[in-house]
């Protein structure tokens, strides 16, 4: 009783809500070099992404590895970036310029041409997306994995130029951007699938489609805290805290409002 503990109770678990009744196996021990607010920022995003590089795809991300990140500003771009830096990969990420600032307070030196690439584990190649798409400018690069945190079938379109043979490509959204949960969207969702990895098989070109689902794991959230964030190699990014301890129905709206925009500057 009274351990500082962080966790992710699920869609079923209330996160609005003050007090909640929770298995103790949704939860770990709370990193100690992060305050409350901080550490609320791990469980989902740096978990998904911590999943996504080292569980979810195999071979799993390693040191070496070319890794692509699809919106790398997101707040799940922003996580899967320090991971994959920790580890020695080498990342490039689509991001719009407003967001430039950003990628660099987390300590990263900007380049935006592959040619300028010095140190791997300083710098990473940014590839605007309102001015270049990806796919034409690192075409037949033959990187290991694309990580989608945008969605829309553009991004799949274009990893295919970019990934190596047998490369994979792993998304959080899928084709639909803003779906609507109903039977239709996730018959779609499994056709796309079917229909991509029927192709992995069967073409010449074989790239490996795989949308992602993230699972509950004190275990990994122990490996995170240990590993990762006590020895500082991530730390979270804070857009906006809202306060509801009032009962401020305007908060909960306005906090959505951001998120739904896309526009946050990581973790709202």
């Amino acid at each position: 009783i009274g351990d500082e503990v962080y966790g992710n109770v699920g869609i079923e678990g209330g996160a609005f809500a003050e007090y909640i009744r929770a298995d103790e196996s949704s939860f770990a021990i709370k990193p100690n070099n992060l305050t409350m607010v901080e550490a609320a920022a791990i469980p989902l995003t740096c978990e998904t992404s911590y999943q996504v590089l080292f569980h979810n795809i195999s071979p799993s991300l390693k040191k070496g590895n070319k890794f692509f990140i699809c919106g790398g500003s997101s707040a799940c771009g922003l996580f899967a970036i320090q991971l994959a830096k920790s580890i020695g990969a080498s990342v490039a990420i689509t991001c719009s310029s407003r967001n430039f600032q950003l990628i660099e307070k987390l300590g990263y030196q900007i380049i935006h041409n592959k040619s300028e690439l010095i140190n791997e584990r300083e710098q990473i190649l940014v590839i605007d997306y309102n001015e270049k798409d990806f796919g034409e400018e690192l075409k037949g690069e033959n990187y290991d994995i694309v990580y989608d945190c945008v969605g829309g079938i553009e991004q799949w379109i274009s990893a295919q130029k970019i990934l190596k043979q047998y490369g994979q490509f792993i998304t959080l959204v899928g084709d639909d951007t803003k779906p609507t949960i109903s039977i239709k969207y996730f018959i779609n969702l499994a056709a796309s699938i079917i229909n991509r990895k029927f192709w992995f098989y069967f073409s010449s070109v074989h790239h490996n489609y795989i949308w992602n689902s993230t699972r509950r794991s004190y275990h990994q959230l122990d490996d995170l805290r240990i590993n990762y964030i006590e020895t500082n190699k991530v730390k979270p990014v804070i857009d906006t805290i809202f306060d509801w301890r009032k009962d401020d129905v305007e908060a909960l709206y306005l906090s959505y409002e951001k998120s739904k925009s896309g526009k946050a500057q990581g973790k709202l």
